[in-house]
């Protein structure tokens, strides 16, 4: 917890209440961000805006001698350090004068209360006199009224309103609230030579001023030395230390796994285990209380592909998390045996099917707590969460091939540029895609891996054929030119590239005759003007099962993203003979054209993550996914970007596998020189107050250590970090030097084992 850097210009740290140690409301969740660079006037201020409920407001100190004030922290004597971070905590040391120390402690004790301990030092030979004012500003909405000095009992606060939330401020020591022209309670001070005076301040926010006081003061009771103590035993406890020369490198990965615990929150409504959000900032929190939309409606969403890459943070160390986040999706299942594309607190959100993860996750959960009652519990229902894929929903020719349904199941719908989506979409429509095949050839391995631990072989059978036919399909599919599975055509089995028929730029008629090389299905893309021009049509006269036919696709016909339309023919085309098109403005065009099976994208990655390629096929993937991510840069999916370092790792190239650890999640790129590379971090760690897609995962950053597991009972070495500067992990009472060739392991007896064979060598730590 200890990350005093002082090379940063500027603070930014989201604090919100921590479920492990918090109570956490999550329909009403008032989340803070420490800001001390934006905010008129500048200050070292904790900012909201209660989810949306206010356009904000601040808290900041501001500090006077001798009648000369400041509340900059730029203009500080002794600009502020974090001393001390944690998801709810966060201990701050400045100087806004020469003589003055302050070390200030801020705790978010529950979703309604920030509260801080703030402990004033003369650090000069002379008396001296300060007047410290507390600055509270509020920016309600239309009902609401700003912050203003006020009596309760024989208190003196600040209280305001915003919509229905009614915040008050209290500040030990009473306080007055006449300092200035800002709305804030101050207190004047005076020192001796190095003498100390500490004051508690709180500020809550609840549905009356009444509540939101007695919140208030009760809050103020708090010692929050106290509360620093446990907090730094729990985060050691359930945390990595990783102690890297280079300092920026060391916060960036303790910033990672604090920011982790603030994204999950308590069982809440049909929720009945803890689950995440992607992202936790100040406009978060406000959740609707009915099954409607609202300022936080999408917030909480919870994905099996969001999940899984989730895992990857909470691995080796919380695997009883991802089991309840697992859990909370079995629960939620189907009577059919779906387990949902997406579901929250009021149930499933869509009829889709999850990417098939479940099975393998759960077998990874197994692996780590060996909770065999939980396992036997379970699973039954992730034998029939595979078996619906294979049922006439999910594959609608019944060829042992299921099909996606939608782009969002496998996580390429927010991502992609129109075109891309295009093309994706109308292989969503048209094609059998490799990547749910191998997911799901991938499930059924796990199911035969678990049902070996339980003993229950009832459909182990079963699970074989389908691991058969679907590799058996998946080798028919692959393009050693293109060095990836290609699509298959859904209702003629082929993979064919895509053809361009005709592209249209003003109405008109295109008659040269096309015969296709293998019939298929048609698609139209449209790019309108305006998202007002709904009024073309596309008529195309050809061949279908041998017969002629003509085809006409209106306005109706189309899927819309705000300009840009699709439309894909329900009827299999062999011959294309005329094809007229109305009603296009000018600017606008439209493209006929076939799908192409042999499109590279983002999910290229997954049959190289489950091994299913010979060394040949493996090795062109990986060109083939280089080639795709040195095109499409960062713009991928999170969980298919730790898909493709776990890929490189089963493929032996921990090489490959770091570089792009380092360029995605610590700012480093390989070819950097070394003080550019160091630039980068610090930018890094500046903005981690992002979500999910910034957070480093750890199991994987052990496994290129060459930690295979770590936990309390044994440690299990792969290899050795021959890709990373030397580092030394700590955890709990275990420390591990990591270099080049050996590793080191000791005890806090300061006994110790050193390796240097090659692995894996398991070691208990008892």
């Amino acid at each position: 917890m200890n990350v005093n850097i002082p090379y940063f210009k500027d603070l930014r740290q989201i604090i919100a209440a921590d479920h492990r140690c918090s109570t956490i409301t999550p329909e009403d969740d008032q989340i803070w961000e420490l800001d001390s660079a934006r905010g008129e006037p500048p200050g070292l201020a904790f900012q909201t805006t209660y989810g949306l409920r206010a356009y904000g407001i601040r808290v900041f100190p501001r500090f006077s001698i001798k009648k000369v004030p400041v509340s900059d922290p730029r203009t500080f004597s002794t600009k502020p350090v974090i001393q001390c971070v944690a998801p709810n905590f966060i201990e701050l040391q400045y100087s806004p004068f020469s003589t003055l120390d302050v070390i200030q402690k801020t705790w978010v004790p529950d979703s309604h209360t920030l509260t801080a301990q703030v402990g004033l030092t003369n650090i000069s030979a002379g008396l001296i006199q300060v007047w410290m004012e507390w600055i509270v500003q509020l920016n309600p909405l239309l009902t609401g009224s700003p912050m203003s000095a006020a009596q309760i009992s024989v208190n003196t606060v600040l209280q305001g309103q915003t919509g229905k939330l009614f915040p008050v401020f209290l500040l030990t020591g009473g306080p007055r609230g006449d300092l200035s022209a800002f709305p804030g309670l101050g207190i004047e001070v005076t020192l001796q030579p190095h003498a100390s005076r500490q004051f508690t301040w709180a500020l809550a926010t609840l549905a009356s001023t009444e509540d939101s006081f007695y919140a208030a003061r009760k809050a103020t009771a708090y010692t929050l030395d106290n509360e620093q103590i446990k907090i730094q035993m729990l985060q050691k406890g359930q945390s990595v230390s990783f102690d890297f020369s280079d300092p920026m490198l060391n916060q960036i990965l303790e910033q990672s796994q604090q920011r982790v615990f603030q994204l999950i929150l308590p069982p809440y409504r049909t929720l009945e285990n803890p689950w995440y959000v992607t992202k936790r900032d100040p406009e978060h929190g406000n959740l609707p209380t009915e099954n409607t939309s609202g300022f936080s409606a999408n917030w909480g969403i919870q994905k099996m592909t969001d999940l899984w890459a989730l895992s990857r943070m909470l691995l080796p160390l919380r695997p009883d998390l991802v089991k309840g986040m697992l859990q909370n999706l079995l629960n939620l299942q189907g009577v059919d045996g779906t387990l949902y594309a997406q579901i929250n607190w009021n149930g499933k959100v869509t009829h889709l099917a999850a990417a098939p993860l479940a099975a393998a996750l759960a077998a990874e959960v197994y692996e780590c707590t060996g909770d065999k009652e939980w396992l036997t519990h379970n699973y039954a229902a992730l034998v029939r969460a595979i078996k619906i894929w294979f049922q006439p929903v999910n594959d609608r020719d019944q060829d042992g091939w299921p099909e996606w349904q939608h782009l969002l199941q496998i996580g390429l719908d927010g991502d992609a540029s129109p075109d891309q989506r295009n093309k994706l979409e109308a292989l969503i429509q048209t094609a059998e895609w490799p990547s749910l095949a191998v997911l799901l050839l991938n499930e059924c391995r796990a199911l035969i891996k678990l049902a070996n631990e339980l003993n229950d072989t009832a459909d182990t059978e079963w699970l074989e054929s389908q691991i058969a036919q679907l590799e058996k399909a998946l080798q028919t599919c692959w393009d050693q030119k293109n060095g990836m599975y290609g699509f298959r055509d859904q209702t003629g089995h082929f993979s064919a590239p895509g053809k361009v028929l005709h592209t249209f730029r003003q109405n008109g008629v295109s008659e040269t005759i096309s015969t296709l090389s293998n019939p298929g299905r048609l698609v139209v893309c449209l790019k309108t003007k305006d998202v007002e021009n709904r009024a073309v049509t596309c008529q195309v006269k050809g061949v279908v099962n041998h017969h002629e036919k003509t085809v006409t696709l209106s306005a109706k016909d189309f899927r819309w993203q705000d300009e840009d339309g699709l439309a894909v023919s329900d009827e299999v085309f062999s011959v294309v003979k005329k094809i007229t098109v109305t009603g296009l403005k000018k600017s606008e065009h439209l493209v006929v054209e076939t799908p192409d099976h042999f499109l590279p994208s983002a999910d290229l990655i997954i049959p190289l993550w489950v091994g299913v390629a010979s060394q040949t096929q493996t090795d062109a993937l990986i060109n083939s996914g280089i080639r795709y991510l040195d095109a499409a840069g960062n713009g991928i999916p999170i969980y298919l970007k730790i898909m493709w370092l776990e890929a490189l790792i089963k493929a032996d190239r921990k090489d490959l596998a770091s570089g792009y650890l380092k360029q995605w999640y610590l700012g480093i790129a390989s070819s950097q020189p070394k003080g550019e590379g160091a630039q980068s971090v610090v930018s890094k760690a500046q903005t981690l107050t992002g979500g999910l897609e910034q957070l480093v995962p750890l199991k994987t950053l052990l496994q290129l250590l060459g930690i295979e597991r770590i936990s309390e009972e044994e440690l299990i070495l792969g290899s050795f970090n021959d890709f990373f500067p030397q580092v030394n992990v700590q955890y709990k009472k275990f420390k591990l030097d990591l270099k080049i060739g050996q590793a080191r392991i000791e005890n806090l007896n300061g006994e110790s084992v050193l390796i240097t064979e090659p692995g894996p060598h398991r070691i208990k730590l008892s």
